[in-house]
């Protein structure tokens, strides 16, 4: 069905927003619960292929990503971190989030899911073994198949290479609760969701074997100095604004020629969360 033709007969008629209904929007995600939330690290560091390197570097990045949720109130226990796991088993894992969490519902103010790993075009993820969509994975987080989890904020943040493209970059121009006897309210299944990935679409990421990754590393450090001061879209947004200011030398072949140039990276936020988010400090 075409929703966009005039034609379309539905039961509720759109109206204009009033400034009361807007007002109505600005809410703030509670963040007061019995528990901060529960947290999936999948660390894919080795991998049965061959074709598929070592990912020196991941493990620190996943240690410094534990150390910040624990900052922000995070428990040790709630930080279940999957290590060299394969697609099958990273399915297996979100698929019985809510089995193996059973006493999260109206307890916890989030969950969050950190994929570092090996991964392509089209938002492929690997495993040890195998690979996923990263769509498949996080079809399991959703409110239809995971009812415990609706309504609650889901940050889910992606350390992969989306292709390999080469951002060289460009210079600069500048210088620098419902009343009783109301029938529930609905929200769409793909609400309260947002999507974190070190790089935009078709570009690598970068990782150094000693130092980790500069989009992990950058996200740890900005939740542990300032995760309880700035709401998160800020502090994401300041995230990106940092990576966008690293630079690496790379040597490129142009039209025959070796020419040296600074290689890119810019992360990207995909979000569908519908109030702010804010992680308070905890009492």
């Amino acid at each position: 069905m075409d929703a966009e033709r005039e034609n379309v007969s539905t039961e509720a008629q759109f109206h204009q927003p009033t400034r009361e209904d807007l007002m109505k929007c600005f809410d703030k995600y509670d963040m007061t619960h019995k528990k901060r939330g529960v947290a999936y690290i999948f660390n894919n560091e080795n991998f049965k292929d061959s074709k598929l390197s070592t990912r020196h570097g991941s493990s620190k990045d996943t240690e410094d990503f534990k150390a910040s949720l624990l900052n922000l109130g995070f428990r040790e226990d709630d930080i279940k971190v999957h290590t060299d796991e394969s697609a099958d088993e990273m399915r297996k894992a979100l698929n019985e989030f809510e089995q193996d969490n059973p006493d999260i519902e109206g307890n916890i103010d989030c969950f969050i899911c950190a994929i570092l790993s090996h991964g392509g075009e089209d938002d492929i993820i690997y495993g040890y073994e195998g690979k996923v969509e990263l769509d498949e994975l996080l079809s399991y987080l959703r409110p239809d198949r995971c009812p415990s989890l609706t309504g609650i904020p889901k940050l889910i943040f992606i350390q992969t290479c989306r292709g390999s493209k080469i951002d060289v970059g460009v210079e600069r121009n500048d210088a620098e609760k419902e009343e009783s006897g109301k029938k529930p309210p609905k929200i769409p299944i793909m609400a309260d969701m947002l999507v974190f990935h070190s790089s935009s679409n078709k570009y690598p990421s970068i990782r150094d074997k000693d130092t980790g990754s500069w989009f992990m590393q950058t996200l740890s450090r900005m939740l542990m100095e300032y995760g309880a001061e700035y709401e998160i879209m800020k502090l994401l947004a300041a995230v990106c604004n940092h990576v966008a200011s690293i630079e690496l030398q790379i040597s490129l072949i142009l039209k025959g020629e070796r020419v040296n140039s600074d290689f890119k990276q810019m992360p990207q936020i995909m979000t569908t969360l519908r109030k702010e988010l804010k992680f308070e400090p905890r009492r």
